[in-house]
């Protein structure tokens, strides 16, 4: 169950930082300084490219993160499938084994 409360907080976390980010890149593209006549101050929209620039930076390193607990987790999760099937196929023979231990009697 660790594993499973490990990737809700994941699954958490990723959701807030890809919020965060949205609103930021919103932020910055609604703050672009267009004046009358479609133009635009030249430095104020660097400004806001750089800023929007940095957000998707930040994002590449949380979501480089989180690729690799998710990359963890997977195989976790792919390891604890196949102990489960092993576990489902033991406990069959185990019920088949008491069957004819009890037709034996």
């Amino acid at each position: 169950m660790i594993f499973l409360d490990e990737w809700a907080l994941l699954d958490h976390d990723y959701f807030s930082s890809l919020s965060g980010a949205t609103e930021a890149l919103k932020a910055s593209t609604f703050r672009l300084p267009v004046v009358s006549g479609a133009r635009a101050d030249v430095q104020k929209l660097k400004d806001a490219i750089c800023s929007a620039v940095d957000v998707m930076q930040a994002m590449a390193s949380s979501i480089c993160s989180l690729l690799s607990r998710v990359a963890k987790l997977n195989s976790l999760l792919a390891e604890l499938g196949n102990l489960s099937a092993n576990e489902f196929a033991l406990l069959n023979q185990c019920k088949d084994l008491l069957l004819a231990i009890a037709a034996m009697q």
